[in-house]
């Protein structure tokens, strides 16, 4: 009898939890259902078969796939450089098709604009605070949402949501990643750089001019000098007319922004005298100066005026832009200038396909005027950001667009990587990164399979150019001479890894976010500069500098050093 009670009661017991754990499950069931109901964010059971690692069912992660379809919002510069669009559109595209498949999402452009109106159109965004789901900002514009409080903060969404190769890519510069935080929030992810290794500069000279008139690579400054008045005064392009000149220079002078000339700039000279003009750096008592205004600007402007004086820069340097310079080295009528290491693709094929396989612009590191090493700035790299809507719901979202366009630009599928890249194809993505390693290791894959012709080790973004400079060196066809002089063993990269390796890159203090009164005053302040820096080279008193530079303080300056001293050195 003891033994039946027993029994019973433990039949009792199993049943009850047995009703328990159907009460529970259908509860659970219901409430699943009515958070899918309530929010799209729920994640499926299924990946798509783009993702690198599936997410199990119903784990949520980097790659996990909405139940229901969850319509994103953006807006899309338009550009001309898309070359293979074929029938898609800017709405409907292999990338938008790719984001659909990967994670049920649906990408809505609210608007489009072309390059050169993009900015002032999210500009008239901004301040009505009419603004997409997700977007990007460049840096003025990321300080202008954050204090207007239009954008989310992204922290544990990115803590949760980032594929490891996305955090890889931000760790590789921490401090570009970091910059993209306020007050210890992150509220926008940094767009990154291609590498610091491609931020300097170097001097590219005519090849078939330097040796026509037996001249050796530069070693100093006053040989330098001497190649510029040769190129001036001894009719190299054979024309029988006085119409060359020996150094381009730009009417902008350089680069005082991300997206600056990087062709024919005056800042290489001024280096050489160990002045650094646009760039924020710390003097000799550990102050963060501006290098524009600073004493040892002045021997470098008395250079480029007595080259202006003798004719070695064009009188007409002034009205010169990019576009301008570029066809004067493809005319012949100037065989040297301080650039970008990326000068071989533009101009350099059409340099040779007007001059011949000869007419070679090849780089050369700045020469010193007394000896010293030249130092070059290593100016602030990151120029955009891509942020969130204050309002908008899923703000992991924009972490896994991020995470499928490095996955989709960084693969080792080359066949993938050229189709969503081909024809300028990746600018059709709503958002994009860059990665800090990819120049370093593209020079270091492209120059190795250059020597041994073994390609096994070239991932997907070095393939191209390794074509491209395979095809100059077996051929000598134009189209492949930029590849080969960024990427060979004698090309821009080989000299800038040097100046790295060297510890000849002086790190910039500026960090990403102009100061209050920089925002306010740097257009102002730059065009001051500038237009007294033309006039001292077109031949006004050095004088006119300690003026610029007193005015300069006056009008804001001295308000913006007290500011980045107080904002960056700490």
């Amino acid at each position: 009898m003891l033994r039946q009670t027993k029994k019973a009661r433990v039949s009792a017991i199993v049943v009850c939890l047995l009703v328990a754990a159907l009460i529970v499950s259908a509860c659970s069931k219901k409430e699943n259902a009515s958070s899918s109901s309530a929010s799209s964010a729920a994640p499926a059971t299924e990946t798509s078969a783009a993702s690198p690692s599936a997410s199990a069912a119903n784990e949520d992660g980097p790659w996990t796939k909405y139940e229901k379809p969850l319509e994103v919002t953006t807006a899309l510069s338009t550009n001309t450089g898309i070359t293979q669009l074929g029938n898609d559109s800017y709405d409907d595209n292999l990338w938008t098709r790719e984001i659909e498949s990967t994670f049920n999402i649906k990408m809505k452009n609210l608007w489009t604009a072309d390059a050169t109106q993009f900015k002032t159109k999210l500009n008239v965004s901004i301040a009505s605070g009419s603004l997409p789901d997700v977007y990007t900002v460049d840096n003025v514009q990321f300080a202008q949402v954050n204090a207007s409080g239009l954008v989310t903060d992204m922290t544990e969404a990115y803590e949760k949501y980032a594929s490891p190769e996305l955090k890889r890519i931000m760790d590789s510069d921490k401090a570009g990643f970091e910059s993209g935080m306020v007050d210890g929030k992150l509220m926008g992810i940094s767009a990154q750089h291609f590498g610091m290794i491609s931020i300097p500069s170097v001097v590219w000279i005519r090849d078939d001019w330097m040796k026509k008139y037996n001249l050796a690579p530069p070693q100093s400054m006053d040989e330098l000098l001497h190649i510029a008045e040769v190129f001036t005064t001894q009719d190299p392009d054979g024309n029988g007319k006085d119409d060359s000149y020996g150094l381009a220079i730009n009417k902008n002078l350089y680069d005082t922004t991300i997206s600056g000339t990087g062709i024919a700039l005056a800042d290489g000279i001024l280096n050489a005298y160990h002045a650094f003009p646009a760039a924020w750096i710390k003097d000799a008592s550990g102050k963060i100066v501006y290098g524009s205004v600073q004493p040892e600007m002045k021997a470098g402007l008395a250079v480029l005026q007595n080259m202006y004086k003798k004719g070695l820069i064009s009188k007409e340097f002034g009205l010169k832009d990019t576009a301008k310079i570029a066809e004067d080295l493809t005319n012949g009528k100037v065989g040297m200038e301080i650039g970008s290491n990326w000068n071989g693709f533009y101009p350099g094929p059409d340099i040779i396909k007007k001059n011949g396989a000869e007419a070679v612009l090849m780089p050369y590191a700045i020469p010193s005027a007394d000896g010293k090493p030249v130092l070059q700035p290593g100016n602030w790299p990151v120029g955009s950001y891509v942020v969130a809507n204050k309002d908008f719901a899923n703000p992991e979202a924009v972490i896994k667009l991020i995470n499928l366009y490095v996955k989709l630009n960084l693969t080792n599928d080359g066949e993938q990587y050229t189709n969503f890249n081909a024809g300028g194809r990746a600018w059709l993505s709503p958002v994009s990164v860059n990665d800090p390693e990819q120049s370093t290791r593209e020079y270091t894959q492209i120059s190795e399979a250059l020597k041994t012709k073994d390609v096994s080790k070239l991932t997907a973004s070095s393939v191209g150019k390794y074509e491209q400079a395979l095809k100059w060196e077996e051929s000598k066809d134009p189209d492949g001479i930029g590849g080969w002089l960024q990427n060979s063993s004698v090309g821009s990269f080989s000299i800038l890894q040097k100046l790295f390796d060297e510890g000849r890159v002086l790190p910039t203090e500026y960090r990403g976010v102009d100061t209050p009164t920089m925002a306010e005053k740097k257009a102002t302040l730059e065009k001051l500069e500038k237009e007294a820096i033309t006039k001292i080279i077109m031949g006004a008193s050095l004088d006119e500098f300690d003026k610029m530079v007193d005015s300069w303080n006056k009008l804001g300056g001295e308000a913006i050093t007290k500011e980045m001293n107080d904002k960056y050195n700490k």
